[in-house]
């Protein structure tokens, strides 16, 4: 038994677990890795104990090493569990152990926390007029709401706010990286909640930030991590959409203008004619570009009305910073941070259409006219693993985990995206201590139609009807879109008696954990919700007994990025749907699968109601990418198994 064996059972023992042999393999191989061991991608299903697998081991190799190690997660949910249960029990475990207290520490982006000069001073006027009208209405009680709550704070913590933010609110109280006119400036730098979680990372051993973080820190070169030995990035399926997302510029006519209202009053009317002219022939050119686009359209090349107004803002942009920089240096603190956001506001608007103006083969430029809104023109590389390599896995130990991380049974397409081949890294699939063939069954409606752009058919919401009233309600109904929710709670309003079988429908914007808090609460109850709710739900025991898919989640077609990648991929020679769609919908599709067998007591169905699973030529690929349920396209087999589930539910 190796160190870590023999720590690990101790940890497990203390709080009452038992001993899981993935847990103690996955520990193992983060172990190895930490020491330099090359890289390390662990797939850990449900209910192997991924969390402490590679805490334990990483907060060993921190004392040992004295060099922090950085954990990143995707979500917020996760970040908590390890905050707020599992590194409490670790270190409170491990205080004999190791010599001394493992410390850690929590590391989020600027725009996070609250900005103390922002809540104090003056707001900026393009800010103050939506928000603090004379009008008494519901923006309004959110200010003074989420005002109060800043005012007596110990953290500053967006995340510790107990209830939704408008954007704009929040924005009108904390400030980006570019807009800080910095601690030793600012009159409230010592009392900065931002410099505060710094200082604290800065003497941590364990660091938890996430995934944004960690591609500023790795892509953009910007150093907002402390040193560290290694990086654990936790739910590793979400690396690249969040760093390609990290990496995608926009830019709109409101940034021209935010950029515009920010510095009139501190340059010349020269100068502020000159940026004037550039908004309005931009303004002019993405209107006119963005004309009868059906959806967000790859522009191959720019247009020349648009290059030209990108040029024209880039210069004017230039021209102003030149004067911001010449200012003579203010002492005031309202006025040092009105200089410094108006110096952020026009290098941001600068640098993105440059950056527009450079892009090239590697790059993909679309513009998204927008549906109710002014348009906006976006920018993003075509492939990011080649970046992945050079500026995380070339630098550092890297252990990327998560319960789903393998598409057909292998690892080649996640390695493929993050640019890793099989010499960089060690591969393993730990398992799941539950037994998913005698747990649960999957059946797939084969008998059904196939959904089409008018999302689920008719036939399909029958089924779920079906499902529902077998299962006493106890159902997590997964959409893929928010149109197929709503059609959805229309049908079944009608379809099925609503005191019998109550239903939470998810809203845009509604708060997840209140939603599935209430869904657990009451067994009787469906959820119909859609992206948010297929991963990190949470609902082990009789509550949920039944998840229906509505569809096999493939990227939308219209995608613009997502189309560029799999072009490239078919120019190359190869299949771009295989390639990039299949394997985007593998690992979204095990994640909503995954949310039925949560404990080794769960039991129940994972309905998918569209047949491709079953009929299409890629469906066993998609399919050796799930857990090894109990397979079936048999609709009775599966409504007498729920009808026998709820029943001993109902009489127990």
């Amino acid at each position: 038994m190796s160190e870590v064996d023999d720590v690990l059972e101790k940890v497990i023992e203390s709080i009452g677990g038992e001993r899981r042999e993935g847990q103690h393999i996955m520990a193992n191989a983060v172990a190895k890795t930490i020491q330099g061991h090359g890289h390390a991608i662990i797939q850990a299903g449900t209910g192997t104990g991924k969390s402490l697998g590679y805490l334990v081991p990483a907060a060993m190799a921190a004392l040992a090493n004295k060099e922090p190690v950085v954990i990143a997660t995707a979500t917020l949910a996760l970040q908590r569990q390890l905050i707020d249960k599992d590194l409490p029990r670790m270190v409170e475990a491990l205080s004999n152990e190791l010599g001394r207290p493992v410390k850690y520490a929590v590391l989020k982006g600027r725009n996070n926390y609250i900005c103390l000069q922002k809540l104090h001073g003056a707001i900026p006027d393009d800010e103050s007029d939506s928000l603090f009208a004379t009008q008494k209405n519901a923006l309004a009680d959110q200010v003074v709401a989420v005002r109060a709550w800043a005012e007596n704070t110990q953290t500053g913590d967006r995340d510790e706010y107990d209830d939704e933010i408008d954007p704009r609110v929040w924005r009108s109280l904390t400030v980006g990286r570019r807009e800080c006119v910095g601690e030793s400036k600012c009159v409230y730098g010592e009392d900065c909640f931002t410099a505060k979680r710094r200082l604290e990372a800065n003497d941590a051993d364990i660091i938890i930030t996430n995934h944004a973080m960690l591609a500023i820190d790795a892509l953009e070169n910007i150093p907002v991590l402390p040193e560290h030995g290694a990086v654990i990035i936790d739910e590793g399926h979400e690396l690249v959409d969040r760093a390609t997302s990290s990496l995608t510029s926009e830019l709109s006519t409101y940034m021209v203008e935010r950029s515009l209202s920010r510095a009139r009053r501190l340059v010349d009317e020269a100068t502020l004619v000159q940026l004037q002219d550039a908004m309005d022939a931009f303004e002019d050119a993405i209107a006119e570009a963005a004309l009868d686009l059906p959806g967000p359209t790859r522009l191959k090349p720019i247009p020349q009305a648009l290059t030209l107004a990108l040029t024209l803002i880039r210069d004017s942009g230039h021209q102003v910073m030149t004067v911001l920089n010449a200012n003579k240096e203010e002492k005031d603190p309202d006025s040092a941070a009105k200089l410094q956001q108006a110096k952020a506001a026009v290098e941001e608007m600068q640098d993105t259409a440059g950056s527009m103006l450079n892009a090239n083969d590697f790059d993909v430029v679309w513009l998204d006219p927008g549906e109710n809104r002014a348009p906006i023109l976006r920018r993003a590389p075509l492939s990011i693993g080649g970046l992945l390599r050079e500026s995380l896995f070339n630098k550092t130990p890297v252990v990327l985990t998560s319960a789903t991380l393998t598409v057909a049974g292998g690892f080649d397409s996640l390695m493929s995206s993050l640019g890793l081949s099989a010499s960089d890294v060690t591969t393993m699939d730990v398992g799941s201590p539950f037994d998913h063939a005698k747990q649960g069954i999957l059946y797939v409606a084969s008998e059904l139609p196939p959904p089409d752009r008018d999302g689920v058919p008719m036939e399909a919401l029958d089924t779920l009807a079906e499902l529902i009233e077998a299962a006493g309600g106890r159902t997590l109904a997964l959409f893929s879109s928010w149109r197929g929710v709503e059609r959805a709670a229309e049908y079944l309003r009608v379809r099925l008696d609503n005191k019998k079988y109550p239903m939470l429908v998810q809203k845009r914007g509604d708060a997840v954990g209140t939603l599935v808090k209430n869904f657990a609460d009451n067994p009787a109850t469906t959820l119909l919700g859609t992206v948010s709710l297929w991963q990190g739900v949470d609902v082990p025991g009789e509550s949920c007994i039944c998840v229906v898919i509505d569809r096999i989640p493939f990227p939308r077609p219209d995608d613009p990025l997502i189309s560029a990648r799999q072009q490239a991929v078919d120019d190359a020679g190869g299949s771009g749907f295989r390639s990039i769609s299949v394997p985007k919908a593998g690992l979204l599709l095990a994640q909503g699968v995954g949310r039925l067998i949560r404990g080794e007591n769960d039991k129940g169905v994972v309905a998918v109601l569209d047949s491709r699973l079953a009929n299409a030529g890629y469906a066993k690929s998609l399919r050796a990418s799930l857990p090894p349920f109990w397979f079936t396209t048999d609709k009775d087999v599966v409504i007498g198994s729920l009808e026998r589930l709820n029943e001993g539910f109902l009489n127990s």
